[in-house]
């Protein structure tokens, strides 16, 4: 690697391409990494790499941070105080801003895969997790801040 490399995106060291998303409890891991929400963009970058487009959404002050290559997204006003996660498992639904690639990683929540656990997530977690449905198939995965805890 030569010293100016850095400048050249496609010799930059990148962050895995494997995503896994643990959720107990009283906790989430992302990568391993314990995260809580609302997080922000420091914290995401740290862990998924740079963000591949920020977009602005027209007509609103949001931003939308897509991870084209992870199939990932989080839309906000504000990066210091990111409140969800979408993971995007099939793009060819409309839900706005999308990244270009399906979300191909692992969630488990207790230890189980999402589709034999999400009715275990129940409103005392510090985390909402919701599937979001088309067609009778699960298109992707909303994870992010419960107001009410």
């Amino acid at each position: 690697m030569g010293i100016f490399d850095f400048r050249d995106a496609s010799k930059r060291k990148k962050k895995s391409d494997k995503i896994t998303l643990e959720c107990s409890p009283k906790e989430i891991h992302l990568n391993n990494v314990l995260i809580s929400f609302p997080t922000n963009y420091t914290v995401l970058k740290s862990i998924l790499g740079e963000a591949s487009r920020i977009e602005p959404i027209k007509q609103t002050k949001n931003n939308v941070y897509l991870w084209d290559d992870l199939g990932i997204y989080c839309s906000t006003p504000n990066p210091e105080k990111m409140l969800m996660l979408l993971l995007v498992e099939d793009n060819r639904y409309g839900l706005g801003h999308q990244p270009l690639t399906n979300f191909k990683g692992i969630v488990t929540i207790d230890g189980e895969p999402i589709a034999e656990s999400i009715q275990n997530v129940d409103v005392d977690r510090p985390y909402m997790l919701r599937s979001i449905i088309k067609e009778d198939k699960q298109v992707a995965i909303a994870l992010g801040w419960n107001p009410g805890v």
